[in-house]
């Protein structure tokens, strides 16, 4: 059947190639994205951990930082341990070059670039000129730059803008200042590095801690030393595992969809040839194993090389991962021997799952079905269809009934989920419309004889142009609710937060640094928050915001009460008890701002709300508000619509494979019907004109009726926004998108119809080019 029905196996031979290259390639830069040590640390065998507090709901795990008394405690205590030649605390800090007054460089590496010298000790830094530093001022600089030994070095620090005298030149990105400078500028620290002495076991070493360490950390070894990756790496890192998962599922679920609508149709098309098998005795189970065995056979030769080719193009994500903010610098994707072998397993199980049903629809195929001749469908619709088709149409409308008693932020949730529905409910029951659809589109064309064949010839054959439509059905309704409903949620974000700001000008952060210093900050006429963390004696972790108040507002949600004292652990690992004035509805507890700058110096600034003129400082830009709110709106747009790019990229090309295979089956399948056709006096260009309108027919009425499904759900949508924060919000709808997704499967469907028709070698005769 392969062999000399190979046409019938193409469209599931590509989906499974293509969904198999993808499945591997993003477990392969899955495998590459997990947590990996700082460079800086990556000569420590051993790192001890500050307490770890692990949310009760998941998310990533965090540690407190330790006090300057217990830090000073399990320095000295961890320099005894035999085994153990050094243990130096981690202390990151902010730094960034300034060139002609302007912060160069990239703001997230920026966030640690700073490194106290005493890491070098970890792992040697190879001075190619110079010394180490020993004052306040005094900094070694990566030879890349320029600087020579004696030269100074303008840096933008979290303090302000600063003068560093270049003591040393060395092989390594970075700044490396004098121990008591780093103490300054960084936070306090959650990990201390162990170098070992020569010939000490890592393994041995890390088994004598938890006698000396108690309650006040934990020894990490291994991989597992990647969780003093810092907070912002791990922070991009989950960025772009989500994308990643989301390609797995998608292209997972879309591959389902073309190997099961590609199957159905092929079952559908072969009714003759299975009921010639059922009556020369071939058994239901017989046609069942037959169909799985050709599945199966189809999913290795089209796994295997999908396997070796997405593990093989992976590495080439890793510079497009980095560049679009997914994953932080240095990362790299290498061979990971059981992503191809997990992706060719998958695929087995896609084309399995994808044939299954039309397995057991074929194998009831009666004997006299071989007999059949007429092109007419007796039964477009099966029970089966009917009951499951009506049941997502009332469960998609339950859905969205509860849409008025609903709280603003599970509306979205519900009208995502009543569209989702009542797109597999349309692609279900797509044949039902078919027949009225082509009489109101075609009715202009009713009394030609192109217009009178595409109307008889979709009216006879509704699964046939229902099987071609669903796809297109999904992909218009999929596209044109997610892009249509985030970007009405940008609009209406916009509105919201630039009524929330009653100035009209900002000092906002230049785009390339993480925020203003306090230099920058204090210069500037007008107000702002600093934002830090706090810590709970249970370790949690609290968003804290200083503010030029001296009021303390704790969020009313965490059961304190007004005149009572409550101890807060600081960035710096400080234990410092503070009274409540305030409670207030919010997730945060606003704190006067130099109790915050006290205790986190590492802590920027994002904006100031002006009330003067504002004061040129370096890595500070003047704004509107309107602009400001916009920017930084488009920054987290950006990354929202390139999972939206991915997806729809996903998922559109699985549609066009499935809307051309169709298409490129049912025409080799009508050869007979074009070629009495031209006996009766078609030429080849009327028969090409009615096979390309049935294809654009079917388009048309996919596009229509995933229009059908989206446009009330985005209405939907807009209410929920405008209600939850009380102003009008325009509608978006993305004619762009929705022009690109009609016209790239409208594109494929005309090709692949067409295809048959036209292949080289058959143009002598009109008669033998439509028969082939």
């Amino acid at each position: 059947m392969i062999r000399y029905r190979w046409s019938l196996f193409l469209g599931t031979f590509v989906a499974l190639f293509l969904g198999v290259a993808v499945l591997s390639g993003s477990l392969s830069v899955w495998a590459a994205a997990q947590p990996r040590v700082p460079d800086a640390l990556a000569g420590a065998p051993v790192i001890v951990a500050a307490p770890r507090f692990d949310p009760p709901d998941g998310g990533f795990p965090t540690y407190r930082p330790w006090s300057a008394q217990e830090l000073d405690r399990l320095t000295t205590a961890l320099s005894r341990v035999p085994g153990v030649a050094a243990a130096v605390p981690d202390r990151p800090f902010y730094v960034q070059r300034l060139v002609d007054g302007r912060p160069v460089g990239d703001r997230r590496d920026a966030l640690h670039s700073g490194r106290p010298w005493a890491e070098a000790r970890l792992r040697p830094l190879g001075l190619t000129s110079g010394a180490a530093p020993s004052e306040p001022g005094e900094v070694v600089v990566d030879a890349a730059l320029g600087v020579p030994v004696g030269g100074t070095v303008a840096v933008v620090t979290a303090a302000g803008p600063a003068t560093w005298t270049v003591t040393g030149t060395a092989d390594r990105a970075g700044f490396y200042v004098a121990d008591a400078t780093a103490d300054a500028l960084a936070g306090g620290p959650r990990f201390i590095a162990l170098g070992l002495a020569p010939g000490a076991d890592a393994a041995e070493v890390a088994g004598r801690l938890p006698a000396v360490l108690g309650d006040l950390g934990t020894a990490l070894t291994g991989d597992a030393r990647g969780a003093a990756e810092p907070e912002a790496d791990r922070s991009t890192r989950w960025i772009g595992a989500q994308l990643i998962i989301a390609v797995v599922f998608v292209g997972t679920f879309v591959s389902i969809f073309v190997v099961a609508s590609t199957c159905a149709f092929s079952a559908t098309q072969r009714r003759r040839e299975l009921g010639l098998l059922r009556a020369v005795g071939a058994t239901p189970g017989q046609v069942r194993r037959m169909l799985l065995a050709e599945a199966l056979l189809v999913g290795v030769g089209a796994g295997v090389p999908g396997a070796l080719a997405g593990a093989g193009l992976a590495p080439l994500l890793a510079g497009p991962f980095v560049a679009t903010g997914l994953e932080p610098g240095g990362f790299r994707v290498g061979f990971t021997w059981w992503a191809p072998l997990v992706a060719v397993g998958v695929g087995l199980v896609v084309a399995a799952a994808g044939v299954w049903l039309s397995a057991r629809r074929a194998a009831r195929v009666p004997a006299l079905e071989a007999l059949r001749v007429a092109a007419a469908e007796p039964r477009p619709m099966t029970l089966a269809r009917w009951l499951t088709g009506g049941g997502a149409v009332l469960s998609g409308g339950g859905l969205a009934l509860l849409l008025p008693g609903a709280s603003a932020e599970q509306k979205p949730t519900i009208v995502l989920g009543s569209a989702m529905v009542l797109l597999v409910g349309a692609a279900l029951l797509a044949p039902v419309f078919v027949v009225p659809l082509v009489r109101l589109v075609t009715w202009p064309a009713r009394r030609g004889a192109t217009g009178l064949l595409v109307r008889e010839g979709a009216r006879v054959s509704a699964r046939r142009v229902g099987s071609t439509a669903a796809p297109v059905l999904a992909a218009v309704g999929f596209a044109v609710l997610l892009v249509g409903t985030f970007q009405t949620a940008d609009e209406a974000t916009g509105i919201e937060d630039t009524a929330r700001i009653p100035e009209s000008a900002v000092a906002a952060r230049a785009d390339n640094v993480p925020g203003l210093s306090e230099a920058a900050v204090r210069a500037q006429p007008g107000r702002s928050e600093l934002a830090s963390t706090v810590y709970l004696a249970s370790g949690e972790p609290l968003d804290a915001v200083g503010t030029a108040s001296a009021d303390v507002v704790a969020p009313a949600g965490r059961g304190w009460k007004v005149g009572e004292p409550v101890a807060l652990r600081f960035a710096d690992g400080a234990v410092e008890p503070v009274t409540v004035t305030s409670l207030a509805a919010q997730d945060w507890v606003s704190l006067p701002r130099d109790l915050v700058r006290r205790h986190d110096p590492a802590a920027l600034t994002d904006v100031v709300y002006l009330a003067g003129g504002f004061v040129q400082s370096p890595g500070a830009i003047v704004m509107t508000a309107r602009s400001y709110v916009e920017r930084e709106a488009a920054e987290e747009g950006d990354l929202i619509d390139l999972f939206l790019r991915v997806l729809l990229g996903i998922s559109v090309g699985f549609t066009g494979l499935a809307v051309a295979n169709t298409l490129l089956m049912a025409t080799n399948a009508r050869r007979p019907e074009f070629v009495t056709l031209h006996r009766a006096g078609a030429t080849t260009g009327q028969t090409l004109r009615v096979v390309v309108s049935e294809a654009l027919l079917s388009v048309l009425m996919g596009s229509l009726l995933g229009l059908a499904v989206a446009v009330p759900a985005l209405f939907e949508s807009r209410a929920g926004l405008q209600e939850e924060i009380g102003s009008a919000v325009t509608l978006v709808m993305p004619w762009g998108t929705l022009a690109a997704v009609v016209s790239v499967c409208a594109g494929l469907a005309v090709l692949a119809a067409s295809l048959p028709l036209l292949r080289p070698g058959a143009g002598g005769s009109p008669a033998r080019t439509m028969a082939g």
